[in-house]
């Protein structure tokens, strides 16, 4: 299995998936086409043979296409059956409590351990 590694652009997240079971999704995700951007994404952890991963995910801004799509990626995470334990880093801005409220949302659907974490918009 070889490591993910998609660079970000002003549209699309920076994804670094590596074989030790640390992934990040970062920046900023409103790609023009989120299936076509995403389905890599979604095909790496579907294929992993991991027991355990840490996901990491710090979105500035998504549209809700990508929210659909990062929805997907988790449930392709709890699909596959060699991942036994997920704990999702879930970032989300101060100000924000829609991305606050749609981490929960994922909390729930998915049963995975999300911590939290809010941070200031001149952090980044």
């Amino acid at each position: 299995m070889e490591p993910l590694i998609i660079v970000g652009t002003n549209y699309t997240p920076n994804v670094v998936f590596n074989v030790d079971g640390n992934l990040k999704i970062t920046g900023r995700s409103l790609p023009e086409d989120t299936a076509k951007f995403y389905e890599p994404v979604i095909y790496w952890v579907s294929e992993c043979i991991l027991k355990s991963i840490i996901i990491t995910v710090r979105l500035d801004y998504m549209n809700s296409s990508s929210a659909h799509q990062i929805s997907k990626f988790l449930m392709a995470v709890k699909s596959n059956p060699f991942i036994k334990e997920c704990l999702v880093e879930w970032y989300y801005e101060a100000d924000d409590e829609d991305g606050l409220d749609f981490g929960k949302e994922l909390e729930f659907i998915t049963d995975f351990k999300f911590n939290f974490y809010q941070y200031a918009e001149s952090l980044r």
